[in-house]
């Protein structure tokens, strides 16, 4: 990776993680790289998913981490879109950036505010990775996530899970279609016990991770019936078709 050029902030003492902060320290640097983590991204998507952003701003970012080698854009004579995804480098970056929003689940932990932007992506991410790290669930699966109208992949290949803004590339184990708002509902707020006596990273995870425990053929726990039925608009869940069989990982 080159060296910085552009004017910044320097730390001026020999630390490899003073230059990576040198590099992706700046506001919003390392969250336009967390939402091009799940796939190439346009201006409008990012802009989207980066609430309180400025036009300006995103702009600047998405130089300077071209200029540094995190992202690359692709632009394509006579087509108006721009479409941004992260060089190896960049990818490079993903365990990171697990492991600050796993921190934030267990120390800096707080519910949504009143009209707080909250979006599906951000929400999934928090939701795949409290299924994997405080669960105890790697049973291999294909969930897909229709929301807003997005399609969202949360997949496991039985050791890790992961996530990608896409639609499956085979059948899934479970759909649910739903409105980010109805998600969250289900996922923070519903319960047997109040919410906020719950311990937070296995509580969000244990949302959708009852789901994988079924009884018989369903795939949908009663609990997530139960709420898709009683909440207008909640979600809406598919079985297992006849033909599926488990994979193997």
């Amino acid at each position: 990776m080159e060296d910085v050029t552009r004017n910044v902030r320097t730390y001026e003492h020999f630390c490899q993680v003073a230059r990576t902060l040198e590099r992706v320290g700046d506001r919003w640097s390392l969250l336009v790289i967390r939402d091009l983590l799940t796939g190439a991204k346009r201006f409008t998507d990012l802009m989207d998913r980066l609430g309180g952003i400025t036009p300006k701003t995103l702009s600047q970012r998405l130089r300077e981490l071209q200029d540094t080698g995190i992202i690359t854009a692709d632009r394509e004579p006579g087509r108006r879109e721009v479409w941004y995804q992260l060089t190896p480098a960049g990818a490079d970056l993903g365990p990171i950036i697990d492991t600050l929003n796993w921190w934030g689940l267990r120390h800096a932990w707080r519910w949504p505010l009143p009209g707080e932007p909250l979006h599906a992506e951000h929400l999934l991410r928090s939701v795949t990775q409290a299924i994997d790290l405080a669960t105890g669930d790697h049973e291999p699966a294909r969930w897909h996530f229709r929301l807003d109208g997005a399609d969202y992949l949360a997949e496991s290949d039985g050791h890790h899970w992961s996530l990608a803004a896409k639609t499956p590339p085979a059948p899934a184990d479970v759909t649910i279609t739903a409105t980010t708002q109805a998600l969250t509902a289900l996922v923070l707020y519903a319960g047997d016990l109040p919410a906020r006596r719950q311990s937070q990273p296995r509580r969000v995870g244990d949302r959708l991770a009852e789901a994988r425990r079924p009884s018989s053929r369903r795939v949908v726990s009663p609990r997530l019936e139960q709420g898709a039925h009683c909440r207008s608009g909640l979600l809406a869940s598919t079985q297992r078709s006849s033909s599926a069989t488990p994979r193997s990982g």
